[in-house]
């Protein structure tokens, strides 16, 4: 098989790759854009360093195409993308560029995929000099360029650079600076503002391996030619605080603070103790740098990987002082990306991890052996569903005032799990279960009062319920909610199931029209609302940029807000145990009620600060979703399945079909059938790696991804034009074209009955057209 392995030994082999415009390796996913919020602008970025097994490891990345099968289906996965800022893909590889799943993965998360160039031992000094050649032109230097060259090529952000050998005297050391600016600015600009060149802290410009495990006067210059600094990984306390004050307080963010999980000669707690070290410099207000976090795979059980990660990430609770040690609690979440295209904007979702015990197409098994590919992962829910974190909770409090009103008496404790044995698309889904008995932790501590006097909240329909204001600003929490008070009619009212699965911002203009599609099964018969609801956040007429990590100025007038209208789907009538996908279309009002600051602001204030709520490029609005609620009757009792989710809207100048002057829009699709051509059997060479039998063909859809057939079986998924087959396929594939059932004569020659079935990025799939195809 050939491998997804793009990595060099040595600096020659750099200087013989050429593009290759057939290369599989190469990404197509675009890097997402997700907002910052101001309160949030000075808050902790997260970089994971991903030390797996040297890297390339068989059975988790090293197939382009994934694993199709998979020997168990249990492989090392993403779960916190909500809170990683950058992802180095890390091998002790010349040069390591992040196989195509992972950057695949990082990009639809919006994380940035950062490669390795790493030198070690003093075997490798003869390489390094190598790095102060000089291109052709004179101007910058050789390596450096292509260096930017692969980046583009195979579409990932950048480099961690680990100089972990001397040059060859302290000029040359000296010149490294220089060589690390050339690099910084040409990916800058051919790859784009969000690449980034970081230095691994070890060599100086004395031209000595010194770690200094901290910024100071020896690491500034690295800092400040880099785009960052990743300290090694012996600090100690006072080192780190020292370090954020030399920084300083907006450049101490791109001082990444080293982190060995595994715990290595440092002098911090590490592993399961590992918060005990983020505690310690949590306010310094430097970033952090996670280095092998695939330990709870590595070290531990691998059939316990997804609970001990888990805990690892969210709910890792010290027995001593209780308190929650796991990162969640000291790294904020991001919103899940939203795809932004100059026609559109779109969230899907289906709930992937990119790995299962069976690939489902449409609810139906089409394969039925396990599994893993980590470009098939979609957004996955940005908070857990439960979790001992007292940050959490108090933060998904800030996001969710408005449940002290439509969470009547009646609320009751569900959970949510990522379930295996169901899925629409994928190998995944998220499954709700209802707990009638239990009383929800999470509301009765909304319902607890700051304040000496207790209010009941009246019995109300869920057609009377209003939407309270939210809070001025994400970071501030209402001053008071009323207690509950609890009574036998309770089991009477209906059930809301609080879930804040993820935290999403849609640029939108006024009487836009917006679409949510749910796909969805219910085990029970009953009455269930599926509702998603938010708030309108006014931003002002300014452009606004485009790459992900873009932060929304912190000058625009974010406390001027609107009541989000609730988009709701009722599937009370829905078939059971059967998949149900419903679309429901809604409009951003032209004018909508403000509220909070904004009834001060609304007249000359607002207008003086840019606003125009009518036509034209005036104000725009950035709704906020940040929860879903699951409405139960009390005549259900079970199981709640969701498939898939999607939220689409398009841009106003986009939109073409008008009906008393409102325009609408359509949900994305793919054209039927698909067209692909030139399919066919050649051979795969792999960078000098070997090769295999390779199913090719070009497109003429825009699409995602392609669900691959052979004689009627599902073989894999493709997230580009192109798939391996192994040669034990090939071999048993003896069908003559008569076997077919074609009027040819009988030929020795093998074929292969192929479909190529289309994937649009909304999750729309469109089957593709039966071919014969020659081996």
């Amino acid at each position: 098989m050939a491998t997804s392995c793009r990595y060099f030994s040595s600096l020659k082999a750099v200087k013989d790759w050429h593009e290759s415009p057939d290369d599989l390796q190469i990404s197509r996913s675009g890097l997402r854009r997700r907002h910052r919020y101001p309160d949030r602008v000075f808050s902790p970025r997260l970089l994971v360093c991903h030390d797996f097994k040297g890297g390339y490891s068989p059975d988790e990345d090293d197939l382009f195409q994934g694993f199709f099968p998979h020997k168990t289906g249990v492989a090392y996965w993403a779960r916190a993308f909500a809170m990683v800022d950058t992802f180095v893909y890390f091998s002790h590889k010349r040069v390591a560029v992040p196989p195509v799943s992972w950057t695949n993965a990082c990009h639809k998360s919006g994380v940035r995929c950062l490669g390795t160039i790493i030198f070690e031992h003093e075997s490798s000094v003869s390489d390094a000099r190598l790095l102060l050649a000089p291109n052709e032109s004179g101007t910058g230097y050789l390596y450096a360029d292509i260096f930017v060259r692969l980046a583009k090529h195979y579409g990932f952000d950048g480099y961690l650079l680990n100089m972990e050998t001397t040059m060859g005297s302290p000029a040359e050391a000296r010149e490294l600076l220089n060589f690390i600016e050339y690099l910084k600015f040409r990916l800058h600009k051919v790859v784009g503002p969000e690449a980034r060149v970081i230095w691994y802290d070890s060599l100086t410009t004395q031209n000595k391996i010194d770690y200094q495990d901290a910024l100071n006067m020896t690491t500034l210059p690295f800092f400040r030619a880099a785009d960052g600094l990743f300290t090694n990984y012996f600090w100690e306390d006072r080192q780190v605080f020292e370090g954020a004050r030399l920084a300083g307080t907006i450049f101490r963010l791109q001082l990444w603070t080293g982190l060995d999980v595994w715990g290595r000669n440092v002098k911090y707690p590490a592993k399961w103790k590992i918060g005990q070290a983020l505690r310690r410099i949590e306010g310094s207000g430097t970033s952090l740098a996670l280095f092998a976090p695939a330990w709870v795979y590595e070290a531990l059980a691998t059939k316990d990987f997804e609970a001990n990660d888990f805990s690892f990430w969210y709910d890792n609770v010290d027995s001593e002082t209780k308190r929650n040690m796991s990162i969640s609690e000291f790294v904020m979440p991001h919103p899940a990306p939203v795809l932004h295209t100059e026609s559109y904007q779109l969230f899907f979702t289906s709930f992937n991890t990119g790995h299962g015990q069976n690939f489902f197409v449409n609810g139906k098994v089409e394969y039925d052996e396990p599994w893993m590919n980590h470009s098939l992962q979609t957004a996955l829910p940005t908070f857990p569903a439960t979790s001992h974190s007292s940050y959490l909770e108090s933060y998904k409090r800030r996001l969710l005032p408005q449940h002290m009103s439509i969470a009547v008496p009646g609320t009751f404790k569900t959970s949510w799990n990522i379930d295996y044995s169901l899925a629409f698309y994928g190998g995944s889904s998220l499954k709700f279960t209802s707990d009638p008995l239990n009383q929800s932790p999470y509301i009765d501590a909304i319902f607890s009062t700051s304040s000496s006097s207790t209010t009941t909240i009246p019995q109300q329909s869920p057609s009377s319920r209003t939407i309270s204001s939210p809070p001025t600003s994400p970071s501030r929490s209402a001053s008071s909610s009323p207690r509950r008070k609890t009574s036998s009619s309770q089991l009477r009212q209906p059930r809301v199931f609080v879930s804040p699965l993820f935290l999403l911002d849609f640029v939108l203009q006024p009487s836009t029209p917006f679409i949510f599609c749910v796909t969805f099964m219910k085990c029970s018969k009953g009455d269930v609302k599926i509702r998603l609801a938010g708030r309108w956040l006014l931003e002002s007429r300014r452009a606004h940029g485009t790459t992900c990590y873009d932060e929304l100025d912190s000058e625009s007038l974010h406390d001027i807000y609107a009541d989000a209208p609730a988009f709701e789907a009722d599937f009370s009538g829905s078939v059971l145990n059967s998949w149900v996908r419903k679309s429901f279309s809604f409009k951003v009002p032209g004018r909508p009620s403000m509220s909070g600051p904004a009834a001060i602001l609304a007249g000359s204030v607002a207008e003086a600060a840019g606003w125009s709520w009518k036509g034209g490029g005036g104000a725009r609005f950035l709704f906020q979703i940040n929860h879903l609620d699951i409405e139960c009757g009390d005549n259900f009792s079970g199981s709640i399945y969701l498939g898939s989710v999607l939220l689409f809207s398009k841009h106003v100048h986009t939109m073409t079909v008008v009906h008393d002057d409102v325009a609408e829009a359509t949900a994305p699709s793919v054209p039927a059938p698909v067209r692909v051509t030139n399919v066919c059997v050649g051979i795969y060479e792999n960078g000098g790696n070997g090769c295999a039998k390779a199913l090719r063909w070009d497109e003429d859809s825009e699409t995602t991804e392609w669900i691959v057939y052979v004689n009627g079986r599902m073989i894999g998924v493709a997230c580009a034009p192109g798939w391996v087959l192994s040669e034990e396929l090939i071999k048993f594939q003896g069908e003559t074209v008569a076997d077919l059932g074609s009027t040819e004569p009988e030929s020795p020659i093998s074929k292969l009955r192929v479909r190529i079935d289309a994937v649009g990025s909304g999750g729309t799939i469109v089957k593709g057209v039966e071919q014969i195809v020659s081996v």
